[in-house]
């Protein structure tokens, strides 16, 4: 296996990892465990990468894009949080360290998608909406009716989320990004 695909996989697994201490997280009513988690695994995603500072920033960026678009959401009543929320009108903390460790993918494993503007919209447009249905199946967040149009709205969101992204992540890196550990024999 090459060192590309090793940290590609080493990459979204990371991401999954950390998603599901979220979402899971949130749903037993332990929120701050997968907040926890999904900290960690930042941590460990900087410390292998071989561009911090692009990656922080990364981070830093896409955790701003989804307080707007969190509230965006929470005003628009498109859903309501199991557990979690410290402030009504704001996305609980496991929330935006979903959206931190979204970030972490852009170089790595979402390459593919992120950096062509046309499939990073589509996979915006589809994938925002996914991502709730899935936490939702999971007891994470509750959508509210009416559905369709909360799912619009999740759905036109995330598409311009992912087409800023786009343009970001080929402004500030026009190579993959690699982990240390991730070479090897192939």
């Amino acid at each position: 296996m090459s060192t590309a695909r090793r940290t590609q996989l080493l990459n979204y697994t990371i991401y999954q990892v950390g998603w599901f201490a979220c979402v899971l997280g949130a749903a037993a009513r332990r929120p701050w465990t997968g907040f926890a988690i999904a900290m960690a695994l930042i941590g460990v995603h900087l410390a292998l990468s071989e561009e911090r500072t692009i990656e922080v920033r990364l981070v830093v960026l896409a955790t701003a894009v989804g307080v707007v678009v969190e509230m965006i959401q929470i005003a628009a009543g498109t859903y309501r949080f199991t557990s979690g929320t410290l402030i009504d009108a704001l996305p609980p903390p496991w929330l935006l360290a979903m959206w931190a460790q979204f970030a972490a993918t852009f170089r790595f494993s979402m390459r593919g998608v992120i950096t062509r503007p046309v499939p990073a919209v589509l996979f915006g447009a589809a994938g925002g909406p996914i991502a709730f249905l899935a936490g939702e199946a999971l007891g994470a967040v509750t959508l509210l009716p009416p559905r369709g149009y909360g799912l619009l709205r999740l759905s036109i969101c995330w598409a311009i989320a992912l087409a800023v992204f786009s343009v970001v992540v080929r402004r500030v890196s026009p190579e993959p990004g690699a982990y240390r550990v991730a070479a090897g024999r192939g």
